[in-house]
Parts: structure tokens; C-alpha cells; sequence
């Protein structure tokens, strides 16, 4: 049995939520995003945009990833352009050297390094070959990764991006708009989503889709892989979204195959036209298995990865160029009047101080 229109907007349409104002939202949502590869910071100092900031970061002498403002106090060169020496990052001009904690711990004339000269540093951590930072030296929330499962036991794909024209805040409301599915992705939606909030900083829908469509990679997902799909999204802090589809042959049925996606949220520059942009990267994941060499894991994971582009390149059509005006939203819109309405202080750092639930 599918969920009728009416139907959905009753069970999600009471009581009703503010929407915010677009000048609620953070410039930067304050969540963990990627800096580089495990690889490239222990190659040598890697630096890059974040938090609307030049950020660089690097490996010290015992492994342990380091991130700061990439700007050197001195005279403002991009210290991802220096090299390592020991546990400090070097400047690339003059020569001056800054420790973990962002201390200027030496300059090469040889003069006491004043005492205010020392980078802004920001927490790190490490998960699937990735050094996460975050903007803060404490974060508010750990660095989430797919609930139930650990990251050795997933193998990758190479990521994918898209640019889209529309602010970032708005990217995470595609997941929590399930009126959208049938239209852009031939889903009917057979029962109403259940919303949680596992974390203050995290948003969670689950919804149950029957796939619809007829053209050929739908045909081929009913029979390989069910002709139902529990798509679980999780936000956290709106820059990164775990998102597992769970495929069955009937609702709540045992899983056939399970895919994982991890999203990333980039802000972007302005355009041309002064309209906000974002960075959409995804990387999709398999579950390894067990005792299983050679090819089988490398090309499943780049065939649902192939499928799972296409699936989203209707929603990157769709955002780009999205305007938000939260007069226009109508009951049916429930979901992201409420997601909204839970990210703008969270993109802030304002986590409530209530039990998750």
C-alpha cells in the first residue's frame, strides 16, 4: 500500500513550524569537513578554503595531523607552501616555524619570536583515509561516521562533485523532501517518514520508496535488488550527510543489498551573479566481503556508484539555480520547514541542550 498526497501531508503537516529567515544561517556550518587524504598531509603540508579561511595542514614527527590558519602571522604567506621540519610547519618566505599548538617556536634570523606570533589551530580527526577538521579547537559534536558500521569494513569509490547555484544550508533539505522523490526519481513513498535526532547535532529521516520507473536501471534495481528501498539520511550540522539505501522485495522485508553514501557540503564563492554556490562531493561505499580478493569489491562499488550518479544528477539539475523563499512553503513542506528550522542555530554552534532522542 502507498501513501497518498493527502495522506502524507497529514501525518507530517501538524503542528506547524516557523520557517527561518535565509540570514539565519551560518556563512560555514560549524561541522567537520575534509581537509585532504591521510596520504597528501603525510606527503607535506597541504593547504586549502575552509571556514572561509586559507586552513594548512600537516603531520608532525610522530604521525599526529595538525591543522591551523595557512596565513603565517609574520607576513601572511600560505604555509602550505613551506615544508615540515620536525613537529612545526615551516614558512615558505622567512623561514619562521610553528608547533601543534600553533606557536611560533623558532625564526631563522635567529630573534626571539615575539609572543603574540602563533596560528589559530583547529581539531582534527582521521577516519577512511581522510583528516577531518573542524572549526573550533573543541568540537561540539564527534566525527559521525555510518551508524552500526566501523570504516575498515567498507571499501571506497572514487568521490564525485557537483557545483550547484543555491546556498549550502539548502542541499541537506533534498533528503527531507519526500514529495520530490516520485517526480525526479520515480520513488513512491509507501509509508510516512520517521524523523529523529540521534545528536543536538544531527537531523535523521527514514522513509520506505517503492521503485516505480520503467526505464532500464530501474528495471535492473527491482530485480537485482529489490523493488523497495529504506533510504535512511542522516545530517550532521549540514556538512556532512551519511545516507544508507536499504533495498528489500517487500516493506521492512530482509535486506538484499545496502549502499552507502557520504556527502559533503562545501559553501562555495559567490557566482557570476552574486548568487551562492556549493561544492556537493559524494563518495559511495560497499561492504567488503569477507575473504573475498581481486576485482569484486573495485567494480560493485564502481557500478552502484555509476547508478547512484545518475540517480542524484536530477537532484543537481533541481538545486541549481534553488531559491528559497519561506513565505511559499506549504504544509506539505513540513519536513524541510522543520530540518530548516533545526539547522539555523546548529550552523551556529547552538546545540540544544535537551537529550537526543
Amino acid at each position: 500500500m502507498t501513501v497518498s498526497d493527502a495522506e502524507l501531508t497529514r501525518a507530517i503537516a501538524s503542528p506547524a513550524t516557523a520557517p527561518p529567515p535565509a540570514t539565519a544561517f551560518a556563512d560555514w556550518p560549524m561541522g567537520w569537513c575534509t581537509l585532504g587524504t591521510s596520504s597528501e598531509l603525510s606527503r607535506g603540508p597541504v593547504s586549502r578554503e575552509r571556514f572561509g579561511r586559507r586552513v594548512v595542514g600537516y603531520r608532525t614527527s610522530g604521525g599526529q595531523a595538525v591543522a591551523m590558519d595557512a596565513r603565517c602571522w609574520h607576513m601572511g604567506a600560505d604555509l602550505g607552501s613551506g615544508d615540515v621540519v620536525g613537529d612545526c610547519v615551516r614558512c615558505p618566505f622567512h623561514g619562521w616555524q610553528f608547533d601543534a599548538t600553533g606557536r611560533c617556536a623558532r625564526v631563522r634570523s635567529g630573534d626571539t619570536p615575539p609572543p603574540g606570533a602563533r596560528q589559530r589551530t583547529f581539531a582534527t580527526a582521521e577516519r577512511g583515509g581522510r583528516v577531518f577538521v573542524f572549526p573550533g579547537d573543541a568540537p561540539n559534536h564527534p566525527l559521525p561516521f555510518f551508524d552500526g558500521v566501523a570504516p575498515h569494513e567498507l571499501f571506497a569509490a572514487p568521490p564525485f562533485e557537483f557545483r550547484l547555484r543555491c546556498p549550502w544550508w539548502l542541499v541537506g533539505t533534498n533528503g527531507f523532501d519526500v514529495q520530490h522523490f516520485l517526480g525526479a526519481h520515480d520513488r513512491r513513498l509507501v509509508a510516512p517518514p520517521a524523523v529523529s535526532s540521534p545528536h543536538p547535532a544531527a537531523r535523521r529521516v527514514v522513509a520506505t520508496f517503492e521503485v516505480v520507473g520503467r526505464a532500464w536501471r530501474d528495471r535492473l534495481t527491482r530485480r537485482v535488488s529489490g523493488p523497495f528501498v529504506a533510504m535512511d539520511v542522516t545530517v550532521w550540522a549540514g556538512s556532512l550527510v551519511f545516507v544508507q539505501a536499504r533495498f528489500t522485495r517487500a516493506p521492512g522485508g530482509p535486506h538484499r543489498t545496502t549502499s552507502y553514501g557520504l556527502v559533503e557540503i562545501v559553501p562555495g564563492t559567490s557566482s557570476d551573479d552574486g548568487e551562492p554556490t556549493s561544492v556537493v562531493r559524494i563518495t559511495i561505499f560497499v561492504r567488503k566481503r569477507p575473504g573475498v580478493r581481486g576485482l569484486i569489491d573495485p567494480l560493485d562499488v564502481r557500478v552502484r556508484r555509476q547508478f547512484i550518479r545518475a540517480f542524484l544528477e536530477p537532484d543537481a539539475r533541481l538545486l541549481d539555480g534553488a531559491r528559497y523563499r519561506p513565505e511559499r512553503l506549504i504544509a506539505a513542506d513540513r519536513l524541510m520547514t522543520d530540518y530548516l528550522a533545526w539547522l539555523a542555530p546548529v550552523s551556529h554552534g547552538n546545540l540544544a541542550s535537551e537529550e537526543p532522542t
